[in-house]
């Protein structure tokens, strides 16, 4: 018995199986990536992050240069994780939370308002205080 269009998918299927076992792997490394990194990322948030605004840098005004290398390395971190994120949102791993450390980690307009419509989600802010609190890490303050 053969229905009617499926027969192509598991030719296709046969045929680039190697596909299959890129994002096996490509899955497990993500899951191992959530597990382990974005514990570290979670820790290293300051607990006033989103009552403090205003952002004040001291690689600034020490060297120009090794801040705008520092800039454009944290922006590629912070798209890679925005790029896991999505990822994990189908794949095994915690999507939203590394969406939100991207977000945190790359610099674009209304960053802060982003940040804070994210957190105010109480499932994420219950997420990221656990693991913070696990950690023997104060928790995140809103107010």
């Amino acid at each position: 018995m053969e229905i009617y269009g499926l027969n192509f998918l598991y030719v296709w299927l046969e045929n680039n199986s190697y596909i299959l076992f890129y994002l096996g792997i490509i899955s497990v490394l993500i899951f191992i990536f959530s597990i382990v990194g974005l514990r570290l990322f979670i820790i290293a948030i300051p607990s006033d992050y989103f009552i403090n605004k205003k952002r004040v840098s001291a690689l600034r005004d020490s060297s120009i240069l090794l801040w705008v290398f520092y800039k454009i390395f944290k922006n590629i971190i912070g798209y890679i994780f925005i790029a896991i994120g999505l990822l994990a949102l189908v794949l095994p791993g915690q999507g939203i939370l590394m969406i939100l450390i991207g977000l945190m980690m790359s610099d674009y307009p209304k960053k802060f308002d982003l940040e804070k419509k994210i957190i105010k989600i109480n499932t994420v802010r219950k997420g990221v205080n656990w693991i913070r609190i696990k950690s023997n890490v104060e928790k995140i303050k809103l107010n």
